[in-house]
């Protein structure tokens, strides 16, 4: 240890004359080298109050103090003044009251919290530049930008659907799925639509005769593209570990005439407090 002045209190006499619980041991005084004080250096330190009480570390003076400690219930919290602003429970949840800037990349593999808002956490995306593999039919096409691979296509997906299991979500007990739908080439009135666990979520129709400025992106040169790109949004309650996820259309003509793919596949989970 390296430190200026330094005052030794027996925990002794702190029994014996019933001093107050919250006892200096070790102190630091003024020291003539630039106005400073007295430094202390340990390879470690340890703080432990004993079961059912808080352990703490306390920086500053009473009004602009920090406190660093762990709860009688086992969770590190770090407090402004005694107001909570960063606090991780015994099972891994961070909670942050506050702002928060980060200036670099920020990962998160647990259940966050911020401001009283329960966030939500990617557990699955899928963007198909390795192919459709898990999908009942994995074929892959481009439509549009040569870097941008969809799930299907032209000439791939007409009537029918296709599905996808997947397993191992996070514990959660909400869950939200995203997904881009692309209608492409002559769809007259049919329904795109997307199911999760065999029950429909969203639906959508299509006539690409009803518009006049559609852009031909892919396929047939005499059906072009009007309603291609189309956002999939859906918050549900669910607790499975897995989710079966499908989509499809009413489509009864040949994928050369009229088609589709979906792209950017994710699926979001949150584990809600109310």
């Amino acid at each position: 240890m390296v430190f200026g002045k330094v005052g030794l209190y027996c925990a002794l006499v702190c029994a014996v004359f019933a001093l107050p619980t919250t006892i200096n041991f070790l102190e630091t005084s003024a020291n003539a080298v630039d106005g400073g004080f007295g430094g202390l250096n340990v390879s470690s330190l340890t703080i432990n109050s004993g079961p059912s009480r808080e352990s703490r570390l306390i920086l500053g003076d009473n009004e602009s103090a920090f406190t660093i400690a762990l709860t009688s219930a086992g969770s590190f919290v770090i407090r402004h003044r005694e107001n909570p602003t960063f606090t991780v429970n015994p099972d891994g949840q961070v909670t942050i009251n506050g702002k928060l800037r980060s200036t670099g990349v920020v990962r998160v593999d647990r259940t966050l919290n911020f401001a009283g808002v329960d966030q939500w956490m990617l557990a699955v995306s899928e963007s198909f530049n390795q192919g459709g593999s898990g999908w009942t039919n994995g074929s892959t096409s481009v439509c549009g930008h040569p870097n941008k691979p969809i799930l299907g296509g032209y000439g791939k997906f007409a009537g029918g659907e296709v599905s996808k299991y997947f397993s191992q979500l996070p514990a959660h007990n909400q869950i939200r799925f995203k997904a881009t739908f692309h209608f492409i080439d002559g769809w007259t009135g049919e329904t795109a639509y997307a199911k999760l666990e065999r029950q429909l979520v969203w639906t959508d129709m299509h006539d690409y005769m009803t518009s006049k400025n559609g852009i031909n992106i892919c396929g047939s040169a005499s059906a072009a593209e009007s309603k291609f790109g189309v956002p999939i949004d859906v918050v549900l309650p669910h607790t499975s570990s897995s989710l079966t996820v499908s989509f499809g259309s009413t489509l009864k003509t040949s994928a050369l005439e009229a088609s589709w793919g979906v792209s950017d596949v994710q699926i979001w989970v949150r584990q809600t407090s109310r």
